[in-house]
């Protein structure tokens, strides 16, 4: 079989907001540079997702020299500097407190008009500490969930559509790196491989929450995937000794395979082949 081949690339310049498609990325330390650099919080400093407000999925963040441009429809665009100076606190999805800095009260205040509740806009700045505290995968984080990259197959998401009761397309599951595999469920074999000149270190198939139930262009939220991943892809039992993780992957559907993705500085491309060396068993069987 041929080597699976990188299709798309997509970095989410503000957590939970809609992706940007890019041809290339240069890796940095806690992932794709400059994905999942801004996150949206309450007054509490606590991070506002799709989860919460599916209606994030329609705002466009735009990279552009010094920050990014935000449109949504309805609203006028606005530019945003990246602030690079420490002044407030936020928390990450998985409960590190975060030093940041807060983006201004013109991009809050066009946030709480989309979003219909009192949030700021804060990033990650290079002073700021945000780490993924399980064992051995402490490593440096940007404000993604809890995994630097997540790599989706387009032969895993068919076989899925296939079986589901409604369709739905790759942008549903937020990957950063979307590769054509040629056969469904082999990338939770992966155990060593390449991404152009870039290493993975300690992939793992990746436990999904609601988000990908929300239409990624609506901002509307629907029954699948959840139904198809319960029938197919539900975890009842992971064999891996570290228990955060056990637990973390236990009870919950898969799909897609995170890892951590270096060295920082290397780049890569669509178009890229991915050099698998390795294989081993994977944590959840395919399903027949």
């Amino acid at each position: 079989m041929p080597n699976p081949i990188v299709t798309d690339l997509h970095v989410y310049p503000v957590k939970s907001c809609r992706g940007t498609r890019v041809d290339e990325a240069e890796m940095a330390t806690t992932g794709l540079d400059r994905d999942r650099m801004f996150q949206v919080v309450d007054p509490d400093g606590n991070p506002i997702t799709q989860r919460q407000r599916p209606a994030m999925a329609t705002i466009r963040p735009t990279l552009i020299s010094g920050g990014l441009r935000l449109e949504a429809d309805g609203a006028s665009p606005i530019e945003i500097e990246r602030p690079t100076t420490n002044d407030a606190n936020a928390n990450s999805l998985i409960g590190v407190a975060v030093e940041v800095a807060d983006a201004g009260d013109a991009a809050a205040s066009w946030l709480t008009g989309l979003l219909g509740q009192p949030c700021r806009l804060v990033a990650l700045t290079d002073d700021s500490d945000c780490y993924l505290p399980f064992g051995e995968l402490r490593t440096p984080l940007s404000w993604a969930d809890a995994a630097p990259v997540l790599i989706a197959n387009t032969a895993s998401l068919d076989w899925l559509i296939a079986r589901s009761t409604e369709t739905f397309a790759m942008d549903r599951f937020r990957p950063n790196i979307t590769v054509d595999a040629g056969a469904a469920w082999v990338e939770d074999t992966w155990s060593e491989f390449t991404v152009g000149d870039a290493s993975a270190l300690l992939p793992l198939p990746w436990p999904r929450c609601a988000v990908p139930q929300v239409d990624q262009t609506t901002g509307e939220r629907h029954k699948e995937p959840a139904r198809v991943l319960k029938q197919h892809r539900w975890c009842e039992t992971a064999e891996i000794e570290d228990p955060t993780i056990k637990a973390m992957l236990e009870g919950n559907g898969l799909f897609g395979l995170a890892c951590a993705l270096g060295p920082a500085g290397t780049t890569i491309r669509v178009g890229e082949e991915i050099a698998v060396s390795a294989t081993a068993a994977p944590i959840l069987a395919a399903p027949k």
